[in-house]
């Protein structure tokens, strides 16, 4: 590990910023010295404009991507190396905000009884449910679960806690989940705690019926409890 990373990781660290925010920062950093084969603390102002615009251009990047490499840069050059004049100070016009795939109830359970898998069925009525995120079914645990206030503890973005209802229809299926299975210390064990979100968008959708389907991920599963 260089000096220059293990400073960045410490402020970072000082900071309290989550995994997924250093891990965004560093990648950042190291695809800047990366594209120039040099340390990122010889660029040049010029050089580092030079790089976001090779990544909104050439690699066609979405602004939000870009945004994220200019958040991390400015970091980098603000709190690791306190040099402003490198800092970026452009900033790229926001997109508009598209409306997310809205499901009929018809469509959810459709995708809900494709799983063949018990786990996988239950992991997408859970989402279902109780309307949360990929990111937030995950870590759950048994200790999570108030089965007689019919409420689910959530550690959302941000480390911040709420609680959420779930229907009887899930409680049910719950329960039978726990007697067929024998989870112990994770709600859905198995590999699922070491990838990415995403990863479990991909694998559901991958046991999905393709023919006649739009694109749909984890997140469209995702609704308000009912």
């Amino acid at each position: 590990m260089t000096e220059l990373r293990e400073r960045m990781i410490r402020q970072m660290e000082l900071r309290n910023l989550s995994e997924n925010t250093q891990r965004s920062y560093l990648q950042t950093v190291y695809g800047l010295a990366k594209h120039y084969m040099q340390p990122p603390d010889k660029m040049t102002k010029e050089m580092i404009e030079d790089y976001l615009l090779y990544l909104k251009k050439e690699k066609g990047n979405a602004l939000t991507t870009v945004g994220s490499a200019i958040t991390g840069m400015r970091f980098f050059y603000n709190h690791v190396l306190g040099d402003e004049q490198l800092s970026p100070s452009c900033s790229f016009a926001k997109t508009p905000r598209k409306l997310p795939t809205v499901l009929s109830h018809e469509e959810i359970w459709s995708i809900i009884n494709a799983t063949g898998n018990i786990k996988h069925r239950l992991l997408l009525m859970t989402i279902y449910s109780a309307g949360l995120r990929a990111s937030e079914v995950l870590p759950l645990k048994a200790e999570h679960i108030d089965s007689k206030r019919m409420l689910i503890k959530v550690n959302g973005k941000g480390g911040k806690q709420r609680y959420t209802l779930f229907s009887k229809k899930f409680l049910k299926e719950l329960r039978y989940y726990y007697k067929t299975c024998q989870p112990r210390t994770y709600l859905f064990p198995s590999s699922y705690k070491r990838k990415k979100p995403r990863m479990l968008s991909y694998e559901c959708h991958s046991r999905l019926p393709t023919d006649g389907w739009r694109r749909n991920d984890a997140g469209c599963v995702r609704r308000p409890p009912c």
